[in-house]
């Protein structure tokens, strides 16, 4: 039935998978065959292990009949869930998800759209399902009559690790999720390996209803395109957050120049750890990261920039899409890749661009192998091909060291085909904060917070050596450089007020970008756009961050995701929401002129735009409308 309804798909919506050719629809089929056994083992596992216990009971009329009609109970879920995902994949171009959970808040309303728009295919599946209750009956009387022992004991033995391996799809590592259905880097080929069934199981457990609609679709993206886009008209209004690249920095290569790019996602840089910051702040330098403040005269420093969330994840995402992973909703590698998004890799591979991943955890990690390929980076390192790269022993715990990690990312960029895409995630300063023996420790090891900033020493150290041998080597005039840490380090996390805890260092240095420091506040969401006109990319890009680079109305604010508290910051004022009732706000107390509390009506302007946002971003993920399908795309 899933080999069925997959071939189903590919009949039905021929124009989603037109970019495959034979070997990649073999392929999506391949993966797909891994996708469905997975589903199926962990649906009838019960089934079958009881069917297989050695006991006398378990070869009974009434044991096996209870079970055999569970199973096709099992049967029957699966053929309808496949039979509407078909049908939601005509209206939306993916498969069912975390959308799901609207079905279970809402049945009344949710049986009603059903029955308006799919009565008579509703009707056909049930009978299907009559017509096979009664050949599962007669099955179930065959199996009756000829059953007369218990399964050998040796059974279990057998097919527990064959269960076992069917549910996690490989023998070892991370067990599969929809982003491996993506491994291909292509979103067409995931779409037709994954399942509905299998799509709703990975989702549903990181999803929650929560409520996103608080205006009119059009306020929403007349508030996101003014005060985010700085009030350009839609490219197209049913993919409100698409931009072409046109004039200024970013109107393609000038005189066949063609500009590397590098990004070093630094994990866990606090913004009061940079001494660079702490000067600007009027706050005594701490003496732990004289690397980056001497990299930051050659660079533009964003003094207010804010990390979109609290966790790897969340920041990977924001820089690699310009969105934030939201409440309630999948994150990346657990479901919200099924959306069409603008990817950092593919947006470079567009431009002719060799890319490259390397990150310091181990290969499987949070799934970044897939994550990688789904965002167009053809090359990946992890953990294992690093210590295989430099010889060298990784981290006591579970990391390569960043000097490790940024060594082999130089020798990948001095060895790639130019111009490359490079990103680059670090490690160490990720608890336990580990410094690797030899390395001067500036504070002793004696609490939490010296053994972090040890760490960022260390780091700190690291990150010189490689840009000493970029210059070196001689890319690094040819290279946009973004250093932007992936979230807070959540030392001290406690006594931080609401928008420290998203606070962190942010440089871009470039060619022929004058040094200088940018106070206005900006975000990990704006790194995706700025990579863009900086390289001079002309290609599409659907996000919702601008350029760090533009000049904006002080109304551009920074989107903030706390668990289920949204927090949008802007020049003067900040309000925190739960999408159910405003918790706090505040006026920036670093926003020259205006010190004190925020007044209501200003509150509720900020409110306004953070829930359009929230809103905005919620409804084109769920109706799959960040990015037109390639064909319209091209368009």
């Amino acid at each position: 039935m899933f080999l069925l309804a997959r071939v189903v798909l590919y009949a039905a919506w021929p124009d989603s998978f037109a970019d495959l050719d034979g070997a990649g629809i073999a392929a999506a089929f391949g993966r797909g065959f891994v996708i469905d056994a997975s589903i199926l083992a962990v649906a009838l596992a019960p089934v079958v292990l009881a069917l297989c216990l050695p006991f006398g009971f378990a070869a009974g009329r009434t044991w096996r009949g209870v079970w055999g009609w569970l199973a096709f109970a099992v049967l029957c879920a699966g053929i309808l869930v496949l039979a509407g995902d078909i049908a939601y994949f005509g209206m939306v171009g993916r498969h069912v998800g975390p959308e799901l959970v609207a079905f279970v808040d809402d049945p009344h309303l949710m049986w009603g759209i059903v029955w308006e728009s799919y009565r008579l295919t509703l009707a056909g599946v049930l009978l299907l399902l009559l017509v096979l209750a009664w050949l599962w009956r007669r099955l179930m009387a065959w199996d009756a009559a000829r059953v007369g022992a218990p399964a050998p004991a040796w059974s279990l033995a057998l097919i527990a690790p064959l269960f076992f391996v069917a549910i996690r799809g490989n023998v070892t590592g991370k067990p599969i999720g929809t982003v491996d259905a993506f491994r291909s880097g292509s979103v067409s080929s995931g779409y037709l390996a994954l399942n509905g069934p299998f799509s709703i199981a990975h989702s549903i457990p990181n999803a929650k209803n929560l409520r996103f609609e608080f205006m009119s679709e059009e306020l929403a993206v007349a508030s996101v395109r003014e005060h985010s886009f700085g009030g350009s008209p839609a490219e197209d209004p049913q993919f409100p957050l698409l931009r072409r690249r046109a004039g200024g920095q970013g109107a393609g290569p000038r005189d066949g120049e063609r500009r590397n790019v590098v990004v070093l996602l630094l994990e866990s840089w606090d913004g009061d750890v940079v001494d660079a910051l702490r000067l600007r702040r009027g706050d005594a330098p701490l003496g732990l990261t004289p690397n980056f403040d001497r990299l930051a005269g050659q660079g533009v420093l964003f003094t207010r920039c804010y990390a979109a969330g609290q966790r790897s994840t969340h920041g990977l995402f924001a820089v690699l899409t310009g969105l934030p992973s939201l409440p309630g909703m999948p994150y990346l590698g657990s479901g919200i890749e099924q959306s069409r998004l603008s990817y950092l890799g593919q947006m470079a591979k567009a431009e002719g661009y060799s890319t490259h991943f390397l990150q310091g955890s181990t290969e499987r990690s949070f799934r970044l192998d897939s994550v990688a390929a789904l965002a167009g980076f053809e090359h990946y390192m992890g953990k294992e091909s690093i210590e295989r790269a430099t010889g060298r022993p990784p981290m006591a715990s579970w990391g390569s060291w960043d000097h490790d990690l940024l060594e082999a990312a130089h020798q990948v960029f001095v060895d790639s085909q130019k111009p490359f895409l490079g990103l680059a995630f670090t490690t160490s300063t990720h608890l336990p904060f580990q410094v690797p023996e030899g390395h001067g420790r500036p504070y002793a090891d004696d609490t939490e917070e010296h053994r972090y900033w040890n760490s960022i020493h260390y780091a700190d150290g690291a990150l010189g050596q490689f840009f000493a041998s970029a210059r070196e080597a001689g890319y690094y005039d040819e290279t946009v450089f973004v250093l932007v840490s992936d979230h807070r380090s959540g030392v001290g996390f406690a006594r931080l007020g609401a928008l420290e805890k998203h606070h962190i260092p942010c440089l871009v240095i470039a060619p022929g970008l004058a040094p200088g420091v940018e106070d206005g506040v900006r975000s990990q969401l704006d790194v995706m756009p700025t990579v863009a006109e900086l390289a001079r990319w002309s290609g599409p890009m659907a996000c919702l961050g601008s350029s760090m680079l533009r000049a904006t109305a002080a109304t551009r604010g920074a989107l903030c995701m706390r668990s289920e508290i949204v927090l949008r910051v802007e020049d003067r004022a900040w309000v925190a929401h739960d999408l159910r009732r405003r918790l706090e706000s505040g006026a920036d107390a670093r926003a020259v002129g205006n010190p004190g509390d925020l007044p209501p009506l200003v509150a509720d302007a900020v409110e306004g735009r953070m829930l359009a946002e929230v809103q905005l971003v919620a409804e084109l993920l769920r109706t799959n409308r960040v990015l037109p399908p390639p064909a319209s795309s091209a368009r």
